[in-house]
């Protein structure tokens, strides 16, 4: 399992042409999501505790059940929404791949997302006041993280366009598309976040 996910990561192409070759199998997209949405599950309750030790920031984080299921369900809602806009696009390129093909190979892109939900962990260190870092140490700390985040959306993109190609049979400029598409979509999600102009 280890060398599949490997060649995922670093030769989609070989990967999902693979894929093609196999029956449908979602277990192993579904735990890649599922595991993002634990590790944001256990990075809000990071996040929270460190933020509520910040009195001086005046931050006060309520982790209540609403916001548990959708911490929890976000990462699910986000993968079968990604899988209906990849097969939209697809089939306006007139792609040939069904819908649970799409589902599978849009959960193996996202491993790259599910890998990033560390990051807040990591963050959440070092904003906490018991961690004594100058300012400027700080700022590039964030800069490196929304940087990183950035390059992990990127690469998921990357991913996704080789899996709508095979997936679909498609071209893979127009497999580029719609792969940009998708991840215009999340670098303005993350832009609105980190802006504070919503927070979901």
């Amino acid at each position: 399992m280890y060398q599949k996910l490997k060649e995922l990561l670093i030769n989609p192409d070989a990967f999902f042409e693979e894929k093609t070759k196999e029956k449908n199998d979602l277990i192993v997209p579904a735990i890649i999501v599922l595991i993002g949405s634990m590790v944001g599950l256990i990075a809000s309750f990071v996040v929270s505790d460190f933020l509520n030790i910040v009195e001086s920031r005046h931050i006060v984080v309520v982790l209540t059940l609403t916001n548990f299921l959708v911490i929890l369900l976000r990462p699910v809602v986000a993968w079968l929404l990604l899988t209906g806009i990849f097969f939209c696009f697809c089939r306006l390129w007139s792609g040939t791949g069904t819908f649970i093909a799409t589902l599978q190979n849009t959960g193996y892109g996202a491993l790259p997302l599910t890998l990033l939900t560390i990051l807040p962990i990591l963050n959440a260190i070092f904003i906490n006041a018991k961690v004594n870092i100058p300012q400027w140490i700080g700022f590039g700390i964030v800069f490196v993280f929304d940087l990183l985040t950035v390059v992990f959306i990127l690469w998921s993109g990357y991913l996704w366009t080789y899996a709508m190609e095979w997936t679909h049979k498609i071209e893979h400029d127009k497999a580029i598309a719609s792969a940009a598409i998708v991840v215009l979509l999340f670098l303005a999600y993350h832009v609105i976040t980190v802006l504070g102009i919503v927070n979901l």
